[in-house]
């Protein structure tokens, strides 16, 4: 099945380059020359979540590989698949549409219960990590451990709970949502074949094609509010670009941030 790429309608919209970007998911896989399936995260969430990280990592790559040679880290090889150069093409075409993802290489994975995820670009990782409560949860799971040796208490499950809410808020709504010119929600599809099969029997997959294309399925996307766009611009979100860069910089140095 051969998909072609993403038209020129629907690039964003030039006029309003700094508002965040978010991407909704939907995974496809091919099993032993069969037809395409549907991958459901209500059903089967494991397989949806591994396609879905092999993307984050493919569109990483680039991010940490510019912080290794910065820093003269020597990547750690593992036992893997050559990097399949259909990922360079999704890397191209989503820097050609995403200008969050052009100033900032960087991605990350927001999963509602049992619906297609979102990956989040750029400077949005940052706000994330940094603002919408994710680093707080890391730092009160860390604690936890230390005092009460599991992370299974109630302060950490209330603080999940609202850390997954504030995030899901954030990259669902039409300020964070990457639009086409015609205020279309652009989506992400990714279709995997099947390649073979591990020394326990479980299905090998690598991706095969991809396409970004408008969700035409909804309404169009309400104007990006003029507040959205200056605390994107705000020394507010540059700090937690910076920190956030920092802590990965502290993981490939080994360093705790």
């Amino acid at each position: 099945m051969q998909i072609s790429p993403i038209q020129k309608s629907f690039e964003p919209q030039k006029q309003n380059p700094n508002f965040g970007h978010s991407i909704r998911v939907s995974i496809c896989v091919e099993k032993n020359n069969c037809p395409l399936e549907f991958v459901n995260p209500a059903k089967d969430t494991k397989l949806y979540k591994y396609l879905n990280a092999k993307i984050i990592e493919a569109l990483n790559e680039n991010h940490y590989e510019k912080l290794r040679s910065l820093h003269g880290i020597t990547k750690k090889t593992k036992k893997s698949q050559p990097t399949n150069p259909i990922y360079k093409d999704m890397i191209k075409e989503l820097s050609e549409i995403d200008t969050d993802y052009t100033k900032l290489d960087l991605v990350r994975s927001v999963y509602p219960k049992n619906k297609l995820g979102y990956i989040v670009t750029g400077s949005d990782v940052a706000i994330a990590e940094n603002i919408k409560g994710a680093k707080h949860l890391g730092i009160a799971k860390s604690d936890s451990i230390w005092t009460y040796g599991t992370t299974r208490t109630g302060y950490v499950r209330d603080l999940s709970k609202a850390v997954k809410n504030n995030m899901l808020n954030y990259v669902q709504s039409d300020n964070v949502l990457l639009r086409s010119k015609n205020d279309k929600e652009i989506m992400l599809r990714a279709n995997f074949k099947q390649i073979g099969t591990d020394k326990k029997g479980q299905a090998i997959y690598d991706i095969d094609n991809f396409e970004f294309h408008e969700n035409k399925s909804k309404p169009n996307l309400k104007p990006v509010e003029p507040e959205f766009i200056r605390y994107k611009n705000s020394q507010f979100v540059a700090q937690a670009i910076q920190d956030t860069i920092r802590h990965h910089v502290n993981r490939l140095l080994g360093k705790k941030s």
